[in-house]
């Protein structure tokens, strides 16, 4: 069956004719940009109450007579994706209900019981032709915008009508807002079972206890890696590969496929056999004499209490897991019987889902059609253009643009299907309005229940790991900000949906908004390797993409190599997030582990979520570090099917490969504590020699802001490991007022990256710069090589260096927020930079005198102060300041 172009919106309103009027949106870190089938991509905090506006534009000059112009949007609007309005029994952000129906009336705008799509009024202040809204983006989600007008003559767009709405007919505009917090990831992979293993057999595994050193825990509190080793290293996020029971039916061969040889023990976690639970032999208290269900039992005892020490470490956790395949054998959950048992039968959640439904699952040579028995359920994935994963079975989502249905060879339309941009669902397919079962006397269809079983997976997980009764978005009425912040921290922080781009995009779109209807700050990432089109539709609903910017970045040798992968990366996914990783689960380490810290280098100072995988800091390579690799597509890579342990790399010896871990704890610390690092703004910097092997950007938390309260970094990185790198670099004329550099006032620098911890509040320049000098004479910036001599790590060691620019004039006056007396004393409040020294001074006379110093040196540890003149309550009247130094005075 050849498909269909059905250009239309998310609502499904019919399409009159396609491109009525012009209509262009701008949101912060973008221009205007043509509506049709953009993404704006936003951050905000929920707690703290930021918002985004997004400007929106409708030129509807070609028309006249116009009555009514309305953008139709679910912009903020996640918590209504389950309603269901016309009560059919499926949640709208499912089945959407009609967008003609819809008006803008109270009842169907009320944000809290109205419809999950609404018209929102524009208007014409300039009598132009051109309509104008702006709408602040107040609540994290994944979104879509189109627009719709009503013309009072009869014409053809209309169908001669003027009732008729007139819609723009175009491709959605995308609106992806994510959490603020996204952009501070720094992101560590974890596989449970051979992170801190003892060896490469099932006894000598390790467990969840042993992450964070439970009680029981097999490795005990001596062994290697526990939560502590986690941020010592710098980062603050987990990426589990996937915890749940992996499938028995269907393990790969340890021969190979085609092979005799015993299948792989314990088998490869990416092929899932209950999305619901927690593997049971990730359990130190795992007995083969239990039954299943105490296992289960047993290891979501282990997970939930892993879960609680992170949250106490303030480390986020990202699950994995692949919604588009599942193992041969998946079982169904409480959650499947709950959505697909039909009235009068008695299913188990340990039923498989094949045997109780295999419409759950693709076709076998048609994916574009559901599979009728357990006998001709497809392999995964939808794609022809390389191997299948023999493993794993294909879930059917429904017909959109992008399924891959049938192979007609390389080059044919349905082979290249999987880049088509037409973005569009087939809500006509006979598998999706099918009456497949009866349900609570109610007749359902199969495959949009799917939808709701996947997007029950989020709220499933956070309810295991939230404490009772709290697993939903605080409220002002929960507390204080930190009170709030504290709540909505709790519980998993994330998922990382593994090929992710083998999903409906109106599928993920609700999977997200259901998320985030519980937890505001939930992080999606999606593997998309493809890049191109692909990746592109990823990137129009997660938060980040982990794409394939592995594969330049290893290839890279120059700096202008380096600034081309970035580069490119933003003018396809905007201000999306990208995963900055060199290496992965699915990808080899390099040959020379030293490669892998300087890309790491390189990307430590570009917006995105940084990462460590196991052992990389440590120093494992192409075929080293772990007890067995594997050749994946071609590709040497740790072993993730078999019981294995890094233990070759724990107990190496090598000098020089043990100091890479405090290089890659520079490079990750210096992100946590540098907002300009994990800022968007950024401006490449060349030296005077145009050196090459030098690769620098200078960063900025806000343009045009004094260095004082805004924090601004320059930063460089050596791309030659071999050889130290020298040049001078000047700051351009149109940069320096971005940085907020100022002509007459003096600068210093401190490498927030140092290798040795105790230098990083020195000051490298042995004089201050002036802001003129910085842009005339510029600065000398000399990096080290990797050094062969164990000596020389003491003296000449390797680093990035990320030189944050501090102002040292003499102590700045700062404004002061309120002055009161408590008992004898006067307390004095002021805004604050944390790491920054306070100084409060008084004196009698408003016009003249000498300041006393009456406190000083506080250092801020938060961007708020109070400070304190002890007995300053006196008859006569005083007047008070206070100044701010980088340094102690």
């Amino acid at each position: 069956m050849m498909k269909r172009m059905l250009i239309g919106l998310a609502c499904c309103v019919p399409t009159l004719l396609l491109g009525a009027g012009v209509l262009e949106v701008r949101a912060p870190g973008y221009n205007f940009q043509n509506a049709e089938y953009t993404t704006s991509h936003v951050f905000i905090d929920e707690v703290a109450g930021s918002t985004a506006d997004l400007e929106i534009l409708f030129d509807l000059m070609a028309f006249g007579n116009i009555a009514d112009v309305e953008v139709f949007s679910n912009l903020n609007r996640r918590d209504l994706a389950r309603t269901d309005k016309d009560g059919d029994g499926y949640a709208d952000g499912i089945v959407p209900y009609p967008g003609n129906s819809i008006t803008d009336s109270a009842a169907d705008t009320d944000p809290a019981t109205g419809h999950y799509y609404i018209p929102i009024n524009m208007t014409d202040g300039d009598s132009n032709g051109i309509y104008e809204l702006t709408i602040p983006a107040s609540k994290t989600g994944a979104y879509r915008l189109t627009a719709r007008f009503k013309c009072g003559d009869a014409i053809e767009e209309n169908s001669y009508d003027p009732n008729n709405w007139i819609w723009y007919g175009l491709r959605d505009h995308a609106i992806v807002v994510s959490p603020s917090d996204a952009r501070n990831i720094r992101l560590y992979e974890l596989n449970v079972f051979n992170i801190d293993a003892s060896g490469d057999t099932f006894a000598q595994r390790s467990t969840l206890e042993d992450l964070h050193d439970a009680p029981g825990a097999a490795q005990g509190s001596s062994e290697n890696w526990n939560l502590h080793y986690l941020k010592s290293l710098g980062m603050n996020w987990l990426w589990f590969q996937p915890i749940h029971p992996n499938g028995i039916d269907g393990r790969e061969p340890s021969d190979g496929w085609g092979g005799s040889g015993a299948p792989y023990d314990p088998g490869s976690p990416y092929a899932v056999k209950n999305f619901f639970a927690v593997n049971e032999l990730m359990t130190v208290d795992y007995h083969g004499t239990n039954t299943l269900a105490q296992n289960r039992a047993a290891s979501m005892a282990a997970w939930v209490s892993f879960v609680s020490s992170a949250d106490t470490e303030q480390v986020g956790i990202m699950l994995d897991a692949p919604f588009n395949h599942t193992a041969f054998d998946v079982e169904l959950a409480q959650q499947g019987v709950d959505l697909f048992q039909p009235d009068g039968a008695s299913w188990s959640p340990y039923d498989e889902i094949r045997n109780r439904d295999a419409r759950f699952f693709s076709s076998d040579g048609n994916y574009g059609n559901r599979a009728s028995s357990a006998a001709n359920i497809a392999a995964g994935p939808d794609r022809y253009d390389f191997g299948k994963w023999n493993d794993v079975k294909d879930v059917f989502f429904g017909r959109y643009d992008a399924l891959v249905e049938y192979d007609d060879g390389a080059g044919g339309a349905e082979y290249e299907s999987y880049k088509n941009e037409g973005d569009w669902f087939d809500w006509s397919d006979a598998d999706w309005t099918s009456l497949d079962f009866t349900q609570g006397g109610q007749q359902r269809n199969l495959t949009r229940r799917v939808w709701d079983y996947f997007a029950e997976y989020a709220i499933h997980w956070l309810e295991q790991t939230r404490p009772s009764g709290q697993n939903r978005n605080s409220l002002p009425s929960d507390g204080d900000a930190s009170a709030r912040y504290a709540w909505d921290q709790k519980g998993i922080d994330g998922l990382r949906c593994d090929f992710g781009q083998g999903l409906p995009p109106r599928c993920w779109e609700y999977i997200i908004n259901v998320a985030r209807s519980h937890k505001w700050n939930f992080v999606m990432m999606s593997e998309s390797l493809d890049g191109g089109a692909v990746t592109y539709r990823s990137n129009r609903h997660f938060d980040i993409l982990n794409e394939n910017i592995v594969f330049p970045l290893k290839s890279a040798s120059n700096a202008g190599d380096y600034r081309n992968i970035f580069e490119d990366r933003r003018a396809a996914y905007g201000q999306g997030l990208v995963l900055l990783n060199n290496t992965s689960h699915d990808e080899e380490s390099f040959a020379d582990p030293w490669e892998g810290v300087v890309r790491s280098a390189a990307c430590g100072m570009i917006d995105g979520s940084t990462m460590v995988f196991p052992g990389q800091e440590l120093g494992i390579s192409t075929s080293y570090g772990y007890d067995h690799y594997e050749t994946n597509f071609g590709k040497n890579v740790p072993h993730f099917k078999r019981w294995n342990s890094m233990m070759p790399i724990w107990t190496d010896t090598n000098f020089g490969n043990d100091q890479l871990f405090p290089v890659y704890s520079g490079i990750q610390q210096a992100r946590a504590s540098s907002p300009a690092l994990r800022s968007p703004n950024r401006w490449f910097i060349d030296g005077d020699g145009s050196n090459g092997n030098i690769f620098a950007t200078a960063k900025y938390e806000e343009a045009h802001a004094s260095p004082t309260t805004n924090d601004v970094v320059l930063a460089f990185a050596n791309l030659d490991r071999n050889n130290v790198q020298s040049d001078n670099f000047k700051i351009p004329a149109g940069l320096a007022p971005l940085l907020g550099l100022e002509d007459a006032r003096q600068y210093n620098v401190v490498n927030l990256a140092a290798y040795d911890e105790s230098t990083r509040s020195i000051f490298l320049w042995g004089s201050s710069m002036s802001g003129a000098a910085l842009k005339g004479t510029g600065f000398f910036v000399s990096l080290n090589k990797v050094p062969t001599v164990d000596g020389d790590w003491a003296t000449a060691p390797y680093e990035a260096q990320y030189l944050k620019l501090v102002d040292v004039t003499d102590p700045l006056e700062v404004e002061i927020d309120s002055v009161e007396a408590i008992a004898s004393s006067v307390v004095v409040s002021c805004a604050a930079t944390p790491g920054w020294y306070y100084h409060l001074e008084t004196r009698t006379n408003l016009l003249g005198g000498a300041w006393t110093t009456v406190q000083s040196n506080v250092k801020a540890k938060g961007t708020s102060l109070t400070l304190t003149h002890e007995g300053g309550l006196a008859p006569d009247e005083r007047f008070y300041r206070v100044q701010v130094s980088y340094v102690e005075q």
